[in-house]
């Protein structure tokens, strides 16, 4: 697939890198040398300096050849106008235009984003993505992932094991016999930096990094049976009054109308936009590493602390004062992975990532003729699939352990027929089924060939 990215920051460089990892031909734009430089040093794409909407520039990227046009700049402007260009003069067949402008997003403009309005074929964007993920926490504290897959049937929930966690050095195999009504299989680990699909006899340890598929309905009893506390007061402290924050206080003004909000701003000019948009958060003016700021915002009383300004480096010194103080949750909004390798070793309860959340956007996109859902985690070393089975497919009828699914892949539930299911080998799959599979990264392009040879049978 030939692919042009149009903006070469944190989001654009992202796509490039999970997008050459496929080997998928990228090329990317931007006026900034600065910005190309850096992606072109870390990842082998083709770089063109320029503005995108420029015809003579989408020439010279190959858009008369190219499959998807992703424009994901800081300006809404320039990014509707690339997908417009494009497909005016270059008939490309699919492009994706970052959009931050909140009112844009409403349900009763959508439709300006379609062939037949601004020629653009689909939509994103980081900032709301990151709000509905933080707002999604809320409901249940205590995770770090919570993504809904077949209709919100199913639920990934990533979290990191504490030392207190009931079920530590327990196999896996012994905690379905403990819990045979949970209908919950943990999917994939990290330890010790290492990402991998457990066997069933592995045991849980502290630290460890999981994530589970469960059915939604027992999501809360999932995390209590790992020693997670449900909250039922929320008092919930934002630190930043940008965009992303904005967007999670409104969400919660509407789902959480008995929480108190408090958000945390230091220029007076956002602080002040900030209390005129939202009806019932209190806004302070202030620094939120400084204790005065910490004990007038109580953030030591706080049930969850959300970090995200525009500086990572605030954002995880907020979140470990905060959690030194006495915060039961809290988490980081990171749009770089420099401190990533050290974020284990901090009592950081989450960390939030735009560039995953976006590129997992993208690929839905990508793949949607073949899976109706993805989702990237752990920086693109695994994703989790939803797809169906239809009439003609080679699954049909078929175990699992005997079915010829790609290594490194794990069928983590079965949606039948409204019905959650946990399978083994031994379950059959059946027509119809919604499948929702973990893989790791090198069995991304096995499980893809797969799936398109198998709907070709349909």
């Amino acid at each position: 697939m030939k692919i042009i990215i149009c903006g070469a920051g944190e989001v654009g460089f992202s796509l490039a890198k999970y997008l050459a990892s496929e080997d998928m031909q990228v090329t990317v734009i931007d006026d900034n040398i600065n910005r190309l430089k850096k992606i072109t040093n870390a990842i082998d794409v083709r770089s063109i300096i320029g503005r995108s909407y420029n015809p003579k520039i989408l020439l010279e990227a190959g858009a008369e050849n190219a499959d998807l046009l992703i424009s994901v700049s800081e300006n809404d402007e320039s990014n509707i106008l690339s997908c417009q260009i494009s497909k005016i003069l270059f008939n490309l067949p699919n492009t994706i235009a970052r959009i931050r402008e909140k009112e844009l997003l409403e349900a009763k403009w959508i439709s300006l984003f379609s062939n037949d309005g601004l020629k653009v074929d689909n939509i994103i964007s980081p900032e709301n993505e990151v709000a509905n993920m933080l707002a999604r926490l809320v409901a249940v504290s205590g995770a770090h992932d919570l993504i809904s897959f077949a209709e919100d049937k199913v639920r990934l929930i990533g979290l990191k094991l504490d030392e207190d966690c009931p079920v530590l050095d327990t196999p896996l195999s012994q905690l379905t016999e403990l819990f045979p009504d949970l209908n919950t299989t943990i999917v994939l680990m990290m330890r010790d930096n290492k990402v991998f699909i457990p066997n069933k006899m592995e045991q849980l340890q502290a630290h460890d990094d999981i994530y589970m598929i469960a059915d939604s309905k027992n999501t809360k009893r999932t995390l209590s049976v790992f020693g997670k506390k449900l909250i039922d007061s929320r008092k919930i402290i934002i630190i930043g009054a940008g965009i992303v924050a904005i967007n999670i206080a409104k969400i919660l003004e509407i789902n959480e109308p008995e929480a108190s909000v408090t958000i945390i701003e230091n220029d007076k000019n956002q602080a002040e936009q900030a209390a005129m948009q939202l009806e019932k958060a209190n806004v302070l003016l202030g620094d939120a590493v400084e204790k005065e700021i910490m004990s007038e915002a109580q953030i030591s009383e706080a049930d969850i602390v959300f970090s995200v300004t525009n500086s990572d480096e605030i954002n995880t010194l907020v979140s470990i004062l905060s959690k030194k103080a006495g915060a039961k949750n809290c988490y980081a909004l990171l749009n770089d992975d420099k401190y990533l390798p050290v974020i284990p070793y901090l009592d950081i309860d989450g960390i939030i990532s735009p560039r995953e959340l976006t590129v997992s956007r993208v690929l839905k996109y990508i793949r949607k003729a073949i899976v109706s859902d993805v989702h990237e985690i752990k920086d693109g070393s695994a994703e989790i699939i939803e797809f169906q089975i239809k009439e003609g497919s080679s699954l049909a009828g078929t175990e699992i352990s005997k079915s010829k699914l790609p290594d490194n892949t794990f069928i983590g539930a079965i949606v039948r027929e409204n019905r959650v299911l946990s399978p083994n080998g031994k379950t059959v799959i059946e027509l119809g089924d919604k499948i929702i599979m973990c893989l790791l990264h090198d069995a991304i392009q096995k499980v893809e060939d797969f799936l398109l040879e198998d709907n070709q049978l349909i």
